[in-house]
């Protein structure tokens, strides 16, 4: 099972990693927007 995951893991990677990025983006971009929002408001 593991060497399956480990395989698909290494098939997706560059899309995985994009992903990860995207959504690490994502959340730090809306807590920005709170703090802001909470300081500036």
């Amino acid at each position: 099972m593991f060497k399956k995951l480990k395989a698909l893991y290494q098939e997706y990677k560059p899309y995985v990693r994009v992903d990860l990025i995207m959504y690490a983006v994502l959340i730090l971009s809306i807590i920005l927007y709170f703090i802001f929002a909470t300081v500036f408001g």
